[in-house]
């Protein structure tokens, strides 16, 4: 039983990496280069063959801007995440200075960007978009 939750573990490491670096739309090639590791490295840990050490992890968390938690799935994606970010976090200490107008012209930027994405969903999605 106990074997069977450490390969459980492994594979959710192995699909969160791989799905992450999806969502970044990075290569292996890529990630390897922000994480300061080999392509070969990526891809062994991608396919099982390889398990990251604590430290490997620690970097690999850090390139694909999430948790160690959430790459070894005892969370699932949360502000942590988010924070891990170095940009959103420096942008959320910033927004501590701001007035009360400008985050108000900052959360209609965001209402603003929200749908965008949907309406370009919605058109990626739409298989009658396809026919003309």
């Amino acid at each position: 039983m106990e074997k069977e939750s450490k390969d459980s573990n492994a594979d959710k490491v192995v699909s969160r990496i791989k799905l992450r670096r999806r969502e970044l739309k990075l290569t292996q090639t890529e990630l390897a280069k922000v994480a300061n590791l080999t392509p070969a490295a990526i891809s062994q840990f991608e396919s099982g063959a390889r398990k990251p050490s604590f430290k490997t992890l620690s970097s690999l968390s850090d390139a694909l801007k999430v948790t160690t938690d959430y790459l070894l799935g005892k969370t699932e994606k949360s502000y942590d995440d988010l924070l891990a970010d170095p940009k959103i976090s420096a942008m959320f200490r910033g927004m501590m200075e701001f007035t009360e107008k400008d985050k108000e012209t900052l959360y209609e930027f965001y209402e603003f960007l929200k749908t965008k994405a949907e309406a370009q969903k919605l058109a990626t999605d739409d298989p009658s978009s396809d026919a003309e």
